[in-house]
C-alpha cells in the first residue's frame, strides 16, 4: 500500500455521521478537515502561538531512540489520527536510517489528511508507508490491521499532535484497551497544565481564552457549516471549563451558542435550532501527569517510560 490510501470509510457513511453529530449538537473534530480543509488547518494551528509553540520536535527522537525502537526487531509503528504525519516524518528523518526496520501505518478517517501524509512523506523511503483511512475504534479495522501487521514483531501505537487532548478520555481509553493486545503499547504526547494552584488555571484560562477572539480559529471551526448559510450574525463563540476530578484534568468546551432559529436539510433530514441552542464545536483537554497515570493504570495499562519537555509529556504505557 506504500503511497496508496486504504479506505474503510465511505462517503455515504460520512454523511451520515456529519448528520447524526448536528442533530446531537456536536461537530466532531474529524469533519474541521474534509475537502480542502485540511490543509488550511495546519495554516491556521501553525501560526498559533497556543497550538504549536515552540514544538519539541527533538523531544520525540530522543523519546524514541531511547525508548521505542528496536534494532533486532520488525516494529509496526501505528499512527492513530495520524493527521498530516508531520512528527512521524520528522522523527523518521532524523533517526538512524540502517538500524531499523519499521512499517508506518498513518492512520486518520479524514482521506484529506492522509493525502497531506503521503505528501509530507514523500522523500522518506527507507520506511515502509501505508495509510488507512478509516475509524479505528471499529472491529472491520482492528481485523484489517490484525493482517496488515501479522509479519510485525512489536507493534506501537502512538496518539502525537495535541490529538489525545482533543479526545474524551473516558471513550478513548476503552477503545485503546480493546485495540491493543497484551504487551503492545501506546506512545502518547500530552500538553499537561501548568500547574493546580488558581493562579495556574487563570494562566490556562486566558491562553484558551484567546481562541475566541481568533478570526482565523473561529473560520475552522465553521468551515463545516457554512454551506448552511450559519452566518457570524447567527451565534456568539463561547467557552466554558469543566473540572475532571478523576483525572485531575481541565476540559476547555467551545461551543457556538445561537441567538436565532436555524434549520437545514442534509439527505432530505431537516434539524432545527433554536436560539441559545449550543453546537459543540471541540473539547480540549489538559492533564495534570500524576493524574493521567493513574487513569491509564487503573484501565489496565501500565507506565513503561516518562519523559518531560516544559509543558509537554511523552508517554510509553504498555497494556497488561
Amino acid at each position: 500500500m506504500n503511497n496508496q490510501i486504504y479506505n474503510l470509510i465511505s462517503d455515504a457513511t460520512l454523511s451520515d455521521e456529519f448528520s447524526f453529530c448536528l442533530r446531537n449538537r456536536t461537530l466532531e473534530q474529524k469533519f474541521l478537515y474534509m475537502q480542502g480543509w485540511a490543509a488550511n488547518y495546519y495554516d491556521v494551528v501553525n501560526t498559533d502561538k497556543v497550538y504549536y509553540s515552540a514544538y519539541p520536535y527533538d523531544l520525540f527522537v530522543d523519546f524514541g531512540t531511547k525508548y521505542i525502537f528496536s534494532k533486532d526487531k520488525k516494529m509496526a509503528i501505528i499512527s492513530l489520527w495520524c493527521g498530516n504525519s508531520d512528527i512521524e516524518s520528522f522523527i523518521f528523518e532524523h533517526m538512524n536510517h540502517n538500524s531499523y526496520h519499521i512499517d508506518y501505518y498513518g492512520v486518520d478517517s479524514s482521506k484529506n489528511m492522509l493525502e497531506l501524509s503521503i505528501e509530507r512523506m514523500h522523500n522518506i523511503e527507507h520506511v515502509n508507508k501505508n495509510f488507512i483511512c478509516a475509524d479505528f475504534s471499529t472491529n472491520e479495522f482492528r481485523r484489517e490491521l490484525t493482517q496488515l501487521t501479522m509479519n510485525d514483531d512489536i507493534k506501537i501505537f502512538t496518539f502525537f499532535s495535541n490529538t489525545f487532548w482533543n479526545i474524551n478520555p473516558n471513550n478513548i481509553i476503552d477503545i485503546l484497551y480493546n485495540l491493543l493486545k497484551p504487551g503492545e503499547k501506546i506512545w502518547l504526547d500530552v500538553r499537561l497544565r501548568s500547574g493546580k494552584t488558581t493562579k495556574d488555571n487563570l494562566k490556562d484560562f486566558e491562553k484558551y481564552y484567546a481562541y475566541l477572539s481568533n478570526n482565523e480559529m473561529t473560520k475552522l471551526f465553521l468551515n463545516p457549516i457554512e454551506k448552511f448559510n450559519i452566518t457570524g450574525e447567527s451565534w456568539e463563540f463561547s467557552l466554558k471549563t469543566n473540572n475532571i476530578e478523576h483525572l485531575e484534568a481541565i476540559n476547555y468546551q467551545y461551543s457556538f451558542v445561537f441567538n436565532k432559529k436555524i434549520s437545514f436539510t442534509i439527505k432530505n433530514e431537516t434539524t432545527t435550532i433554536l436560539p441559545w441552542e449550543e453546537l459543540q464545536i471541540v473539547n480540549i483537554y489538559t492533564y495534570d501527569a500524576n493524574g493521567l497515570i493513574k487513569f491509564f493504570e487503573g484501565h489496565n495499562f501500565k507506565l513503561i517510560q516518562s519523559l518531560i519537555n516544559d509543558s509537554r509529556w511523552q508517554f510509553l504505557f504498555e497494556k497488561i
